[in-house]
């Protein structure tokens, strides 16, 4: 079975867009989120301990999906990098 070049180029092309829109929009929301994800564990309606361990939660997730987003900024810096040197 042949691969369809077309359709190829076109997904390809979509998942570079995907990739290089996600990189931008998280590095404009990234400060916004991390404090304002605080705020909001600090507004919660619970008891006092209870809103440390949600800003907890929240600063192990926000770290996970930093992680997360600066591997695809590396893979997308490489990606370019390899295309520069052919």
């Amino acid at each position: 079975m042949s691969l369809n070049k077309p359709l190829y180029v076109v997904a390809k092309g979509a998942a570079k867009w995907v990739i290089f829109a996600v990189v931008k929009v998280w590095d404009f929301f990234e400060s916004v989120l991390f404090v304002g994800g605080l705020i909001g564990c600090l507004m919660l309606p619970v008891v006092w301990p209870m809103k440390f361990v949600y800003a907890a939660g929240w600063l192990v997730c926000f770290f996970c999906v930093s992680k997360c987003i600066g591997k695809i900024e590396d893979y997308r810096k490489k990606s370019l990098n390899v295309k520069l040197r052919k």
